[in-house]
């Protein structure tokens, strides 16, 4: 029932994962967009594809059984190279796009932007590993973000695991692009021997690089990962020295990161005025952009509070972190949220619910893959030392595995005051 043209829509359509927006039709099938969209609504009568509007623009999806017969068609096309070149080049230019806006005030639109991209930019990672590896190392830096904040990072794993061994065919600026890539990710995913490796081959690169902002961001990946190795003094200098080369720069969400580095690891060694001093400042700066990593400078701030005593002011403070954190479906900033609640319970004398919030941090970063940060994994070791002291291995070890079992709605539930006639006997706790 479909002519020529609308049945060469249909099959160039093929290659997309998880629906398209006008735009990106038009340029994958060479069409204007006028051309693309008439060809859209003929095989939207047809009922072959349907448009969600529910999304940041109009999105247009097609039946898997649909896509699945007619990718089969696809495969014998002359012209499926060209459609896949197209496709993956389209998705490096939305890339691009979002780049800067990742960095700063629009990375919440962004980041959700990218979300209802994401099968459709691992299609197109996935064919540049196969035929054209040059654009990835840049590719992943750009993506980072949003693939951090969306809880990705288990997938990109092994694509630079795949990329790493052409390393010494790219070039240093793109070799440096790549380590800091792998690196961020294995300190992420709790990978000590990868993150360490990362940074070994990182290091002698940054002295040639010619990128004031690549060079910035590498220090704080060098700070991220000493820690590592206890090398505080290292992290110290290293996030140092990335403030300085982010003084002239128009970054302020990286300029956060790096004060908020610093503030963690002073936390880490006991020098809490200093934290303070930094930890404040990423506050302040954060009042200029809507980030989904807010939520990690709260929590730190969170702690600080409690250590010198001032638990109505924490509660107040990881109540918003919290509440930032859920908006942007941002793990990273819900688990440290999590953690510094677990503190506020234990200090103010209630262990068993501590013990269970702890868990339920540690449960949340286990599914995504994540560990925590070797900044704070100090501090998070001393709690849990404390915690079994007070409550004895057996009764923390139960809270603790009762704890990794929640969802997140249960995990906010017990530190909002959810459930308060349960908190003491968690295994009564909705699962």
């Amino acid at each position: 029932l479909l002519d020529e043209a609308e049945r060469a829509m249909l099959s160039t359509l093929a290659v997309f994962v998880d629906g398209w927006t006008i735009d990106a039709a038009a340029r994958v099938a060479d069409l204007s967009e006028d051309k693309a969209l008439d060809l859209i609504d003929a095989l939207a009568r047809h009922s072959l594809v349907h448009v969600d509007p529910t999304g940041h623009e109009p999105r247009f999806r097609m039946l898997q059984t649909v896509r699945e017969f007619m990718a089969e068609q696809l495969a014998t096309n002359t012209d499926l190279a060209d459609v896949q070149r197209r496709h993956a080049n389209y998705f490096r230019d939305l890339a691009e796009r979002a780049d800067r806006p990742l960095r700063g005030v629009r990375q919440a639109e962004w980041a959700e932007r990218l979300q209802a991209e994401a099968a459709n930019l691992g299609a197109a990672i996935r064919r540049f590993l196969a035929h054209d590896i040059e654009p990835l190392p840049h590719l992943f830096r750009v993506l980072w973000l949003f693939w951090a904040i969306r809880d990705h990072l288990f997938e990109v794993r092994s694509w630079i695991d795949e990329l790493m061994p052409a390393a010494a065919t790219l070039d240093g600026h793109t070799q440096t692009e790549l380590f800091w890539s792998a690196g961020v990710t294995a300190m992420l995913l709790g990978d000590d021997t990868a993150a360490l490796a990362a940074k070994t081959r990182l290091e002698p690169l940054l002295g040639a690089v010619d990128d004031p902002y690549l060079d910035a961001i590498a220090h704080i990946a060098i700070a991220w990962i000493l820690p590592i190795a206890d090398d505080f003094d290292g992290t110290l200098r290293a996030a140092s020295l990335s403030l300085e080369r982010l003084r002239d720069q128009d970054e302020p969400f990286w300029t956060a990161v790096a004060f908020s580095t610093l503030g963690e690891a002073e936390m880490a060694i006991g020098r809490h005025a200093e934290a303070l001093t930094h930890l404040t400042q990423v506050r302040e700066l954060s009042q200029q952009f809507d980030t989904a990593w807010l939520g990690v400078s709260w929590a730190q701030l969170a702690n600080l509070a409690i250590m010198q005593g001032r638990l109505d002011d924490a509660r107040a403070v990881l109540d918003d972190g919290l509440t930032m954190s859920l908006d942007a479906q941002s793990t990273v900033g819900l688990t440290l949220c999590l953690a510094a609640f677990a503190r506020l319970a234990f200090v103010s004398g209630t262990p068993d619910r501590a013990a269970v919030t702890l868990g339920a941090a540690e449960g949340l970063r286990r599914r995504v893959g994540m560990r925590v940060w070797p900044t704070l994994r100090r501090g998070e070791a001393e709690l849990v030392e404390q915690l079994e002291h007070a409550l004895g291995a057996d009764r923390f070890d139960e809270a603790f595995a009762t704890g990794s079992r929640f969802s997140r709605q249960d995990a906010v539930a017990i530190v909002r005051g959810a459930n308060e006639g349960d908190s003491k006997n968690p295994g009564r706790m909705r699962r």
